[in-house]
């Protein structure tokens, strides 16, 4: 009989950045806004801080950055990038829907927000990449992801599981 190899230790301290951004659709538009220190637009967005949640680190984000609440729906998508070999950056986008307030420029960080037609947004090379596919899938695929029966799906696309129904269509459950 063969022994296991003996545990390494403790595993090094975590590595990953997660960021939330949001689609806020209103009227056939899109809300972005550019920071002080990109070049181009974004959704708005921003790094999670310890102890929130995905969807309340959206929402301060949001709010700190245009002026206006938003609660926050379902998962749009999901990102992983290595930036470096020892930093991982996860981005998670959400549809958004105002609850109050107009969103505004909150200088100084962020110095514009506008409000642009979909069908530009989603052409604009003046939005960045990730933003523009988030804007993109949230209008073409606009009901809500299907989700696990488990524990903390209750909250649309803030479940523990999330299947994007493009890719699981004729898939067993």
């Amino acid at each position: 009989m063969v022994s296991p190899p003996p545990f390494p230790g403790p595993l090094p301290p975590p590595h990953v950045r997660l960021g939330v951004g949001g689609v806020l659709l209103r009227n056939g538009c899109v809300v972005v806004n550019r920071a002080s220190y990109r070049q181009r637009f974004t959704i708005p967005s921003g790094y999670v801080e310890a102890g929130e949640t995905l969807a309340t680190a959206l929402a301060r984000e949001f709010e700190e950055e245009t002026g206006a609440t938003v609660e926050v729906g379902r998962l749009l998508l999901a990102r992983h990038k290595v930036v470096r070999s020892d930093e991982s950056d996860v981005f998670f986008a959400f549809a958004l829907r105002l609850t109050s307030g107009e969103p505004a420029a909150r200088p100084p960080e962020i110095v514009e927000v506008r409000t642009v037609p979909v069908a530009e947004a989603i052409e604009a090379p003046w939005i960045s990449e990730l933003s523009r596919l988030a804007i993109r899938v949230a209008v073409e695929s606009p009901g809500p992801w299907p989700r696990s029966a488990g524990p903390g799906s209750e909250a649309p696309g803030l479940g523990s599981e999330a299947f994007h129904p493009d890719l699981t269509a004729g898939a067993d459950r």
